[in-house]
C-alpha cells in the first residue's frame, strides 16, 4: 500500500487496490496490487456534495457500496465506465452473513441503468488513515461467491443527485479472474486519495 502514500497529489483523486486471500491458518497471500480507475461518478459525486446546501447532510455523498463482478475487461479501464461489466447478483455471494446487500438504482452516464444489488460496506471498515487519504476495506468470508470467477470491482457512492435515489460508480478496477473458494476469504483493501 506504500505506492499510493508517495504518487497521488491531493488535487487529483486516485485510488490503490490490493486484493489479499486470506486462508484459515490466517496466513495471507496478496493475490492483486495496482492503481484503480477514478471514473466520471467520483466527479459528478464530489460535484453535488460542493453544490448542497449547508444544510443538507453528506451521508448521499459517500463511498458507501460496492459491487464485484465477473464480465470485467480492459475496455472497462476508463474513467466514463458506469457499470462493471456483469455484476453479481444476490444468488452469487452465498450464505456469508458478513454481507448486508442493497437493492437501488444505479447511474451510468445520466442514464438510469435499472435495479442492481449492492453490498454496503461497514462503517468500521472505513477509515481515514491521512488528511486526505481514506480506505475502505471490503471483506468477502470463506462462505462468499462459492466458485465464482470475480474479475472486477467497484466503489460507489450511494446516493448524490437531486431527486434520484441511485449509486454511481466512483472507482473502478479489473483483476486476474479469482475462482473463489470455500478454502480462503478475501479482502480488497481500497486507499483512495482526494
Amino acid at each position: 500500500m506504500d505506492t499510493l502514500l508517495t504518487y497521488a497529489p491531493a488535487s487529483d483523486p486516485r485510488g490503490y487496490l490490493e486484493i489479499i486471500k486470506i486462508f484459515p491458518d490466517g496466513t495471507e497471500e496478496t493475490y492483486f496490487s495496482d492503481r484503480n480507475v477514478i471514473c466520471s461518478g467520483m466527479g459528478a459525486t464530489l460535484q453535488q456534495a460542493f453544490l448542497a446546501a449547508n444544510s443538507s447532510g453528506i451521508s448521499d455523498y459517500q463511498i458507501q457500496y460496492f459491487q464485484v463482478g465477473t464480465g470485467g475487461e480492459t475496455a472497462l479501464q476508463v474513467s466514463s465506465t458506469g457499470t462493471l461489466g456483469t455484476p453479481c447478483v444476490p444468488a452469487q455471494y452465498g450464505t456469508d452473513p458478513g454481507i448486508e446487500g442493497i437493492q437501488r438504482a444505479v447511474v451510468a452516464s445520466g442514464t438510469n441503468m435499472g435495479q442492481m444489488t449492492f453490498g454496503i460496506i461497514p462503517w468500521a471498515y472505513i477509515k481515514k488513515i491521512s488528511p486526505t487519504r481514506v480506505l475502505y476495506s471490503i471483506y468477502l468470508g470463506d462462505q462468499a461467491l462459492p466458485n465464482v470467477a470475480i474479475n472486477e470491482v467497484g466503489l460507489f457512492s450511494v446516493s448524490p443527485l437531486p431527486g434520484l435515489d441511485a449509486s454511481m460508480l466512483c472507482a473502478y478496477r479489473v483483476f486476474p479472474t479469482l475462482v473463489k473458494q470455500d478454502g480462503f476469504s478475501i479482502l480488497f483493501k481500497w486507499a483512495i486519495e482526494f
